[in-house]
């Protein structure tokens, strides 16, 4: 797994622009800061979505909907940082993605979102070198599997 600046996102022409930037447990604000300095909207997706769902009357197509939802909200935040180059997000607060109500496969989304833009994950947790990041106490039932698609890296300086 490489290191990887801003620069290098917004000049990529990988398929898969896919930036994991990792966050020390009680460094996740100073992260966001760090990335909107940047230009770059960070979305708390755990809430954005709780608040979706809860503003929905039938959830007779939960998972379809929270498909649509997240698609469209990372569409609707993605940004060019300066006039060349690609679109980047971020997004946090990914544990409500794997509630078993909603039935996503998370790790699917993230990859073929990031396929048409560039996506940073700010992940508080733990990583492996093979490409999956976890929770300390879910390691082995609850993860993102990038084994297939291999993040990278973002280097960031707060």
């Amino acid at each position: 797994m490489g290191t990887y600046s801003i620069k290098d996102i917004i000049q990529s022409t990988d398929r898969h622009k896919l930036y994991i930037l990792m966050c020390r447990q009680g460094e996740l604000m100073d992260c966001i800061s760090w990335l909107q300095s940047q230009k770059i909207h960070a979305i708390n997706m755990g809430k954005e979505l709780a608040e979706f769902i809860d503003g929905l009357e039938d959830y007779s197509y939960l998972s379809i909907d929270v498909f649509d939802y997240v698609k469209k909200t990372m569409d609707k935040h993605k940004a060019k940082i300066n006039n060349i180059g690609n679109t980047v997000v971020a997004i946090y607060n990914l544990g409500i993605l794997f509630e078993p109500a909603v039935e996503l496969n998370t790790a699917q989304l993230l990859k073929d979102f990031s396929k048409t833009a560039a996506l940073i994950i700010i992940w508080e947790n733990q990583t492996e070198n093979s490409g999956r990041l976890h929770w300390s106490t879910q390691q082995n039932n609850v993860f993102l599997d990038f084994t297939e698609t291999q993040f990278k890296k973002l280097q960031y300086a707060i």
